[in-house]
């Protein structure tokens, strides 16, 4: 592994929406200074158990739901690969609300109002925009799990939340750089299952169900407190 890219930010309020609530379920004191950096992400246990009540039944190939414009640079390869490799099976949305948008494809539901974009919020670091109740982000949350595979580009830095997301829904992560699968020093030493996008021609030789397993118990091992 090369040397490690942090980008110029580790800090997302969801991350300390999501930790108050665990350490409150567990009626623990969180004693970490900075909630909304912490050194590993944490999430209540019951914020996890509401995706296993969604279908996880993998209708779709691949899938990504999200914002271009709101880190163009770091997402340009999502509109490359989905050209190359959606197919009538895959799910596309850009939530940007860009009236010029052409169509990628067949797979693109884009301006039917299926996704939520956080930063188009008047306030987008309130609790209601960052903490994506499940039951209210249904089709984005339960696309995910039906997925196989799901684009997780970098945001503003090399990290996203999405990538947190797509381990929760028991999908597997298309990344452009082993560099957007962590946030921290202490969260790159997980181990996590994903695909790099430049090596997606390799797909048919992986272990799925067992790459998808590993990811479910590091993440319950690690985000979860026991």
């Amino acid at each position: 592994m090369s040397e490690l890219e942090l980008g110029f930010c580790q800090g997302y309020m969801a991350l300390q929406y999501h930790i108050e609530e665990a350490y409150s379920e567990a009626n623990l004191t969180c004693n970490i200074k900075l909630k909304y950096r912490p050194p590993i992400a944490i999430f209540s246990k019951k914020y996890f158990n509401e995706f296993n009540t969604l279908d996880h039944t993998k209708k779709y190939d691949y899938c990504f739901i999200g914002s271009i414009n709101s880190s163009i640079e770091n997402r340009q390869w999502v509109i490359e690969f989905t050209k190359k490799h959606f197919t009538s099976n895959s799910i596309f949305v850009n939530t940007d609300n860009n009236p010029n948008w052409k169509s990628l494809g067949e797979y693109d539901l884009t301006g039917k109002n299926l996704g939520f974009s956080p930063k188009a919020c008047h306030n987008n670091q309130s609790r209601a925009a960052q903490y994506r109740v499940v039951k209210n982000n249904l089709f984005y949350f339960e696309t995910m799990c039906q997925s196989k595979y799901v684009l997780c580009p970098a945001g503003d830095s090399a990290w996203s939340f999405r990538f947190y997301e797509v381990l929760m829904c028991g999908s597997l992560p298309i990344v452009e750089s082993w560099h957007h699968t962590y946030r921290t020093q202490e969260e790159s030493h997980i181990k996590y299952e994903y695909m790099l996008a430049s090596k997606i021609n390799e797909i048919s030789n992986i272990q799925y169900e067992e790459m998808i397993s590993k990811n479910t118990a590091l993440f319950k091992q690690y985000h979860l407190l026991n």
